[in-house]
């Protein structure tokens, strides 16, 4: 795969192209074992290279080695390899499915320098497929650490708190851990969840 993507990523305009320089030839060849290896985004792959270039490039010029890392980048988008949309999208729906708040996944999101308009658009794209995605990935998260209706030990008022301040801190609203929390079983959770899915 990384073979392939070298190969699309030294052509232009469909001709092969040989008129990089030695530091763009070197960060090209880096972005493509990443990208082989793991999905970014724009920002996170243009961190990956400019952490590559301080340890690998330091007797390049640091302007050639700017505009080296802005040619690699361009072309990695231009041929697909890089997509914030889809990976926006990508992050919203795993963070989701392991039981992460809307918040949790805007300041994820952020970390990658995606914009609140896109970070939206993937949010409610994950989303599509039930009526109320914050309750259902709180209900996921419940049952992941095993607290509200997924707490098998006898519970009392101190360890509800704790509970309820865990979905707390996980961005989740007061309501929606309330929601959560008030679930009497496993069977009554498991109904609420379904119930949310959308067919």
């Amino acid at each position: 795969m990384a073979a392939a993507m070298l190969a699309a990523l030294n052509r232009k305009d469909g001709m092969m192209t040989t008129d990089r320089s030695r530091a763009e030839q070197r960060l090209m060849n880096k972005a493509v074992h990443y990208l082989g290896r793991y999905s970014a985004s724009r920002q996170r792959l243009r961190e990956v290279l400019q952490r590559f270039a301080m340890r690998k490039l330091e007797a390049h010029e640091e302007a050639e080695v700017a505009r080296a890392i802005d040619a690699v980048l361009d072309d990695c988008i231009r041929l697909g390899y890089v997509d914030d949309a889809a990976f926006a999208l990508s992050r919203a729906r795993s963070k989701r499915r392991s039981g992460g708040s809307a918040l949790a996944i805007r300041r994820s999101l952020a970390e990658h320098a995606i914009g609140q308009d896109l970070a939206d658009e993937a949010l409610a794209e994950a989303d599509e497929s039930t009526s109320d995605g914050e309750l259902a990935a709180a209900l996921r998260l419940a049952a992941r650490r095993r607290i509200g209706p997924y707490f098998t030990r006898e519970s009392d008022d101190d360890t509800y708190r704790k509970q309820l301040a865990s979905l707390a801190r996980a961005g989740f609203s007061f309501a929606t851990a309330k929601a959560v929390m008030a679930l009497g079983s496993v069977d009554e959770a498991e109904e609420l969840a379904e119930s949310l899915r959308q067919m």
